[in-house]
Order: structure tokens, then sequence, then C-alpha cells
């Protein structure tokens, strides 16, 4: 089976980033560990990209936004069968409040 193709949208390199700079205050090590453990579970979607679908949503979407958690952040992201593709959208951290809209 051919394995998904992973694009990381802007802004969720910029919350990467993000997430980077604020451990990094305390600990570059740390740091470098929690987005390394994020792009490495991102990778993961590769070979499994169906996983947990966030509540709520229109029922009718052709590609509904599903979740991955990587304690304590969630990625969002959509996958697209027929391209072979999963788009990651959004990372944030899990104690916010899920996004109300996605991209």
């Amino acid at each position: 089976m051919e394995a998904y193709r992973i694009f990381i949208t802007p802004r969720a390199c910029r919350d990467i980033e993000a997430i980077y700079n604020y451990i990094a205050q305390d600990s570059p090590v740390h740091a470098a560990a929690m987005v390394k453990r994020i792009l490495d579970a991102l990778e993961a979607l590769k070979q499994s990209p169906h996983r947990n679908l966030v509540q709520r949503q229109n029922r009718k979407l052709r590609h509904p936004v599903r979740s991955l958690p990587v304690q304590p952040y969630i990625a969002y992201f959509r996958v697209y069968d027929t391209d072979r593709a999963v788009r990651i959208i959004h990372i944030r951290h899990g104690a916010r409040h899920r996004p109300r809209k996605f991209d």
C-alpha cells in the first residue's frame, strides 16, 4: 500500500515554531524534543491517517477534520484519500478550546 504524503500548512508551521519558542524560553533541549515528538507523530500519519474525527462537524463534509493527540498538544488535519495526502492544518495545546473553524 502506498504511503500518504504529509503536507504541513504555513499555519501549522507557525504553530510548531511557536511551540518551540515557548518551551525554549526554559529549555531549548526540551523544546527540540517536543518538536521532534510532534514531527514523528505526524510522520506516522503516512501509514495510518484515519484517526479521530473532531466532533460537531457537518456530516456532509467531504474531508472532515481529524485529530492526533501528541500530549499536551493536538494536531488537526484532513485526509485526502484520492490524492493519498494528509494536510496538517493546525497544532495547538490540548487545554485550549477546539478551533471553531478550520481552514
